[in-house]
């Protein structure tokens, strides 16, 4: 089958990849104690590789709606303890748009609109802090699929993603500190991505 266009009505799109990032972070930490609570601000930076895995399908020619899910680590610039085993999860709805919609060609528009939860994980010997963050996640993106045939491309993206996460949980050498602790962490960066994509199907 001759595909006369990337993009088209009921055409699947899938694709898995890898992404590495860079993020600034703002972490608003709020301590109650004997009934008063405190806050402070601190601001810092992260990295992240992620592998992104990526369903859509095309409701028109122009556009195509899927679903985003991509897990994988999460590197503070804090971090210097013995052991750090961290993990970061993004699952977002994905409107895209193909600004160029060609046979084996196709320059695209995406936004990303959902939720990321994160998991850090710091040891030492004799404490332990265990910390769970949730929330919103946006993000806008621009890529580039250059078909290696009929159906199968290989695509570059350059994303912007921000996050907006509340500390859901903390343990302190198993005792959760959450009676006294609070924080909120917001972060922005940029994301380079490399996938490999498979289309099929559609008019």
């Amino acid at each position: 089958m001759v595909h006369a266009q990337f993009n088209a009505p009921g055409r699947v799109h899938l694709s898995i990849g890898g992404a590495l990032g860079g993020h600034g972070t703002t972490l608003e930490q709020r301590f109650t104690l004997l009934g008063l609570e405190l806050a402070q601000q601190r601001t810092g930076g992260a990295a992240t590789l992620t592998v992104p895995i990526e369903l859509g399908v095309g409701i028109g020619g122009r556009f195509s709606l899927g679903l985003g899910i991509e897990p994988g680590r999460y590197v503070p610039d804090s971090s210097s303890t013995v052991e750090q085993s961290n993990a970061i999860s993004v699952v977002t709805l994905q409107p895209r748009f193909y600004l160029v919609n060609a046979d084996r060609f196709a320059w695209t528009a995406t936004l990303q609109v959902g939720a990321a939860g994160l998991r850090i994980k710091d040891e030492t010997p004799g404490r332990t802090v265990d910390e769970r963050y949730a929330g919103p996640a946006f993000g806008l993106g621009t890529g580039v699929a250059v078909g290696l045939g009929n159906s199968v491309a290989l695509e570059f993206h350059l994303r912007y993603l921000a996050t907006r996460m509340e500390l859901q949980g903390r343990e302190f050498n198993g005792a959760s500190t959450m009676q006294v602790y609070k924080a909120t962490l917001s972060s922005g960066g940029v994301l380079g991505q490399l996938s490999l994509s498979f289309r099929f199907g559609g008019k």
